[in-house]
């Protein structure tokens, strides 16, 4: 008999557990803290059962998503799993997974979901849940050997979480929100709970000021694995050149021996062109879809074709 409803707390150690199935990696006691109890805005949680068992769950992160003057009520989906023992059974012509995303959706009434599924989810997604055909994440590198010597007499250079104040974070985004055609509402709240307070600990603030005024010109979010920088998010005050700003970064990344830089930019943004001129070439990354459900505001189209995506929307889920 299959039962499907909300997550409870005394739940936590099984799911925990079937994460580590499905998955091959655990879930610590702290990330389920950060995912289903701190997250700055929400988050929904459903399982279903067979005979008491849980067998699959379907996760989501409430989001809030800005575009020209309007914001818009989202879900990130998080933690949609099945137990291999059962993704082969049907109930009533509609598996496990299918039925546990459709409540999931009734239970948490919003203008569209949206993730980053494998090519073969996102089919799927498609073919039983009505999603939209992904694309693809347009990912932008560059190698070490081509790092800028150029040195920024202009700007001072901070690292650490102590070096910026979310009164300062917040007054940058409402400077800049109107530069992104649709991004995720990227408020201080949400910055400190998805990087600052994230339970892995892997992510830094790289704080630009002014020399004078000491003023924030730039702050850029990064991760560094494998002999890599990875650039999560970035923001840059309107009279700062960003490029600058990214040259700085690869001085940064060189000074720690670091081979490459990576980040994610939609093509339509106007900040592609000029990474593609100083040298960031593009390729083929993971995919990224969405499911509108009626009285939306937000078309799936402009979403796929103008949603500015940055790795740290990926990487810290």
């Amino acid at each position: 008999m299959l039962n499907i409803r909300l997550t409870r707390d005394r739940d936590e150690e099984d799911i925990r557990t079937l994460f580590k199935i499905c998955f091959g990696k655990e879930m610590s006691h702290e990330e389920w803290l950060w995912k289903y109890k701190n997250s700055y805005l929400g988050t929904s949680s459903l399982v279903a059962e067979d005979d008491g068992r849980i067998i699959a769950h379907y996760g989501g992160f409430r989001m809030r998503f800005y575009s020209n003057g309007t914001v818009f009520n989202a879900y990130q989906g998080c933690d949609v799993m099945t137990h291999p023992e059962y993704r082969a059974r049907l109930f009533a012509k509609k598996g496990i997974i299918v039925k546990t995303a459709e409540a999931f959706y009734k239970a948490n009434p919003s203008e569209f979901i949206f993730g980053f599924p494998s090519e073969r989810h996102g089919r799927l997604m498609k073919l039983q849940l009505g999603w939209e055909v992904p694309r693809f994440i347009n990912v932008m590198e560059k190698d070490s050997s081509e790092f800028s010597t150029h040195r920024n007499l202009l700007l001072k250079t901070e690292t650490g979480w102590d070096r910026i104040s979310p009164g300062e974070e917040d007054n940058l985004w409402m400077k800049t929100r109107d530069s992104y055609s649709l991004s995720i509402e990227k408020e201080s709240r949400y910055i400190q709970w998805r990087y600052r307070d994230n339970p892995r600990g892997r992510y830094e603030a790289v704080v630009f000021r002014g020399l004078l005024k000491k003023d924030l010109k730039a702050y850029v979010i990064i991760k560094t694995e494998n002999n890599e920088l990875s650039v999560l998010d970035f923001f840059c005050d309107r009279s700062t050149n960003v490029m600058k700003v990214f040259f700085a970064i690869e001085t940064f990344a060189k000074k720690r021996g670091l081979k490459k830089i990576s980040l994610w930019i939609n093509p339509s943004e106007g900040i592609f062109q000029d990474l593609s001129n100083a040298g960031y070439r593009g390729g083929k990354g993971i995919p990224y879809t969405l499911k509108a459900f009626e009285d939306s505001r937000l078309s799936p189209g402009f979403f796929l074709d103008h949603y500015c995506y940055r790795q740290g929307d990926y990487d810290a889920a």
